[in-house]
């Protein structure tokens, strides 16, 4: 059954980029947080950012079967950033510098940390520690990742990087089939954007492959739940306290 509320989610800017579809109609929104957007009445919500940390070496490999699967699909290696420790993040979330950060991540997994990975740590935290404390949103905030998931929405690889004009069309070619106007809602989420005059939707910065890739996620969310895919197939992967490792798509045809 397709849930009534559904969302893609982009960490963007200092904020989270979500479009959400309550019907056809995509409504861009901005949030500090993701816990709030999720207690306004979002049934499924797809998110790129790392979902179930590791913490030792057993985690670490579980990890990166779920990243290396998603390199694979996708067919964009440098896209999949390594995903910090738990505890590193929960250090990052709290401010700590890159260096605090990479030296409490090579304790935990034995191995140093990307300034990427770095960046993204704050927000990976954020989810983490929201998913600690509610177990039920577990199986409906799922992870994702836009480039997977365009590859599958798309049913061949894609040939551009999405930052340029022709990575731009060929995702929006890419949602011609599973959303009615796929150009008219993409340049209603940025109308609406342009107008927002909220704090957070002015101290945020989204870029228009931001709004892409939320746009993308938004289109797997609004799929049945029993028509998901996940990578890697068939796995089982959690993390130390129970969160599930994996990626949510969708595709015709399995791509891994």
């Amino acid at each position: 059954m397709t849930p009534d509320t559904v969302a893609g989610v982009d960490w963007a800017g200092g904020a989270w980029l979500a479009v959400v579809f309550e019907d056809d109609e995509p409504e861009p929104r901005l949030e500090r947080d993701l816990e709030a957007l999720w207690n306004d009445g979002v049934d499924r919500m797809l998110v790129d950012v790392p979902i179930g940390l590791p913490h030792d070496a057993e985690t670490l490999a579980a990890r990166e079967a779920v990243d290396s699967a998603a390199r694979s699909a996708a067919e964009r290696p440098s896209s999949v950033f390594p995903v910090p420790s738990r505890s590193a993040c929960e250090a990052a979330t709290d401010g700590a510098n890159y260096e605090t950060v990479n030296e409490r991540n090579r304790a935990d997994l034995d191995k140093g940390l990307s300034r990427q990975s770095y960046h993204i740590a704050p927000a990976v935290g954020e989810v983490d520690a929201f998913l600690r404390e509610d177990e039920a949103a577990r199986e409906r905030i799922l992870e994702a990742h836009p480039e997977v998931c365009f590859r599958g929405l798309n049913g061949s690889p894609l040939e551009h990087s999405k930052t340029g004009v022709p990575g731009v069309g060929e995702r929006l070619g890419a949602l011609d089939g599973h959303l009615d106007d796929p150009n008219a809602a993409l340049g209603r989420v940025c109308r609406v954007l342009s107008e927002a005059q909220s704090d957070v939707a002015v101290a945020a910065d989204p870029t228009v492959d931001d709004a892409v890739d939320a746009l993308g996620l938004a289109a797997v969310a609004r799929r049945p739940l029993d028509e998901l895919r996940f990578l890697p197939e068939g796995a089982d992967y959690r993390d130390g306290v129970g969160i599930p490792m994996r990626m949510a798509y969708w595709s015709a045809e399995r791509l891994d």
